[in-house]
């Protein structure tokens, strides 16, 4: 009968649930009886260790290949997920080198969370630039339309102040805009709100 059962449950798929709890319960009893009785097992209780020691392995192994193969698809998904934002801040990069014949470095503040855009916002915001003059109007138009983009991926309740938080956010030092935009995601919508929408004195 230990035979059959051992038997029933070997054939049994390693993430079926059956399996599964089985294995555990012969997992505590296998414990219990060598921490019971380590030297004194009879020849029936051996046996039953050395016939589920197999399944042991064996659901371990597809454990580890789950974990695995889990792994490996959360890191691919993460990889594609970099290089498609590493594609997009080449490609405004460019764009705007193209386009303007420079960088300022308020433009460069912005190009690391602009490339998290989603494609159709990145490509309305590529078209919006496009329409610019090439000249210097254009680039301060430009630079306020990727203020604008990043200010509004961060904060979901700034439509009344956004005109005033981007003069407020562009009136600040290259260094302190580069690290403001880096504290972005942290912040909290009061704190932005706090810190961006005052009118200068």
């Amino acid at each position: 009968m230990q035979q059959r059962a051992i038997s029933q449950l070997s054939a049994l798929a390693t993430s079926d649930p059956l399996r599964i709890i089985a294995l555990e319960l012969l997992y505590r009893l296998q414990s219990n009886l060598v921490a019971d009785t380590p030297q004194e097992l009879e020849p029936e209780e051996r046996e039953l260790i050395m016939a589920i020691a197999p399944l042991f392995r064996e659901q371990i192994q597809a454990a580890e290949q789950r974990a695995s193969a889990k792994g490996l698809e959360q890191g691919l998904e993460q990889g594609l997920e970099q290089g498609r934002q590493e594609q997009q801040r080449l490609i405004l990069e460019n764009f705007l080198l193209v386009r303007f014949g420079e960088l300022s470095p308020k433009m460069t503040a912005f190009l690391s969370p602009i490339s998290k855009l989603y494609a159709a916002e990145f490509t309305v915001l590529l078209m919006a630039i496009s329409m610019l003059t090439v000249d210097e109007s254009g680039r301060e138009q430009a630079v306020k339309l990727l203020a604008e983009s990043v200010l509004k991926m961060f904060v979901t309740n700034l439509q009344d102040i956004l005109p005033q938080a981007v003069t407020n956010l562009l009136a600040l030092s290259v260094a302190e805009l580069t690290l403001f935009v880096q504290q972005l995601p942290h912040l909290s919508d009061a704190e932005l709100t706090e810190r961006l929408g005052k009118i200068p004195d």
